[in-house]
């Protein structure tokens, strides 16, 4: 299983291969249509609105904005000072009962988060933050997690780390969600090794 921790209480496993598994996420009532919201905390003067998804190129970062047909159609490199600026936080919220789960937190999941600690990386109180609806409706929500390394490979790479840091380390994560039209809609893409 690679599914986050995090996760783990409000998602179902509805597809599954080597390295790539795909979560839905579920309310703890039992509901499963979301509104999305996204923070995205960027020092970075170059970026521009419709650029959010991350990539790693020969070693350097880049922002990507992708056309309707998932083509790169404008990147600009972010160099490594990024890395460790950009803040983005998925979180959604239950359309019955209003629960709110974060999904993903670049400072906290993801293979560079578990192994740099940049959770340490001061931020404001989570209340505080300007999160943006990411799409106007209420969604069914999917991430779907590639996971390269076996444990047994992340625990000869890395002493002293446990199965929790292990699930966290995931190498890509791709949240999507389906509108009421069973239209998919991209949420994030960002690839975290």
């Amino acid at each position: 299983m690679f599914i986050p921790k995090l996760l783990e209480e409000i998602s179902k496993i509805v597809e599954a291969s080597k390295n790539i598994e795909v979560a839905k996420i579920k309310c703890k009532c039992n509901h499963n249509h979301f509104m999305v919201y996204e923070f995205c905390e960027s020092y970075n003067a170059n970026v521009k609105p419709g650029f959010n998804e991350i990539i790693r190129e020969n070693n350097k970062l880049y922002l990507v904005k992708r056309n309707f047909f998932g083509k790169i159609v404008e990147k600009i490199e972010c160099g490594n000072r990024f890395d460790k600026k950009q803040r983005r936080i998925i979180k959604v919220k239950c359309e019955k009962c209003g629960l709110e789960y974060i999904v993903f937190d670049n400072y906290k999941h993801g293979y560079d988060a578990v192994i740099t600690r940049q959770e340490s990386c001061t931020l404001k109180d989570e209340k505080y933050l300007d999160f943006k609806k990411v799409y106007s409706q209420p969604i069914e929500v999917y991430v779907k997690i590639r996971q390269d390394f076996s444990y047994a490979q992340f625990m000869d790479e890395f002493e002293n780390i446990d199965y929790v840091s292990y699930l966290n380390s995931f190498g890509n994560i791709d949240i999507y969600g389906i509108n009421s039209k069973s239209r998919k809609i991209k949420i994030c893409t960002e690839e975290t090794a």
